[in-house]
């Protein structure tokens, strides 16, 4: 089922949320409003408000406006002068370059598996196993796309390499956006990602490097260029 992410024609409906006693009010809303844009609850091209959000959330408008602009700094929204802000597009050339960033550190973390012969191969299939019974529940793609980050993390995480993880978590956000959408757009996506991690992971098994390495350039290279006919 393939998606569009124009400006939706009526708002999208906000899950109202309260704000434990123990979190400051700023980071509340920072985190609801992020999770709202990376989950696509609320799409790209929407424009909300800073009354929208205080309205769900039951704060006031000061911390939703400093959410607004750490998230406008992270380019999850553009700050619109007396209208509030729009969430951000996501662009085929987007999703490219994260994919392009992330194989560099994958491919990295798979010759490094190879060469120490790290066995992952039971923590890879739970979650090849956990992916599939998502996908047959019909859960949305917010989980599956989780699910799917977290085969990867896996991966990286094996190497040991703390700055390693941390340069990789950083673009978590964002792997998780970009994953909704990509999975969203393009039929068939997500099944495809499916096959791949089950290829990933036997080739990892086996401690094949040549046969895990193509397949990851697989995965995260050649079908990021077939993103070009479904999105901007």
């Amino acid at each position: 089922m393939t998606a569009s992410f124009a400006a939706a024609p009526t708002p999208p409906e906000l899950p109202e949320t309260r704000r434990p006693a123990d979190v400051p009010a700023k980071d509340f809303v920072y985190d609801y409003v992020k999770r709202l844009v990376v989950d696509l609850t609320l799409p790209p091209g929407h424009i909300v408000t800073e009354m929208d959000i205080a309205k769900v959330t039951g704060v006031s408008r000061t911390p939703v406006r400093e959410a607004f602009l750490r998230l406008d700094a992270e380019r999850l929204l553009q700050l619109l002068p007396r209208r509030g802000a729009l969430v951000t597009t996501v662009t085929a050339r987007q999703i490219r370059e994260l994919h392009t960033t992330r194989l560099v550190l994958e491919l990295h973390a798979v010759r490094e598996i190879i060469t120490q012969e790290i066995d992952i191969s039971a923590d890879l299939q739970k979650l090849i196993d956990e992916q599939q019974a998502l996908m047959d529940a019909g859960s949305g793609y917010p989980a599956v796309v989780a699910c799917d980050r977290e085969f990867h993390n896996t991966i990286i995480r094996a190497v040991g390499n703390t700055e390693l993880a941390h340069l990789y978590g950083s673009m978590g956000d964002r792997q998780q956006r970009t994953g909704v959408v990509a999975f969203s757009v393009q039929p068939g996506r997500a099944e495809m990602a499916l096959g791949h991690h089950r290829q990933i992971a036997e080739a990892l098994g086996r401690f094949d490097g040549a046969t895990a390495e193509a397949a990851m350039r697989e995965h995260l290279d050649r079908h990021s260029w077939d993103l070009e006919r479904y999105l901007p």
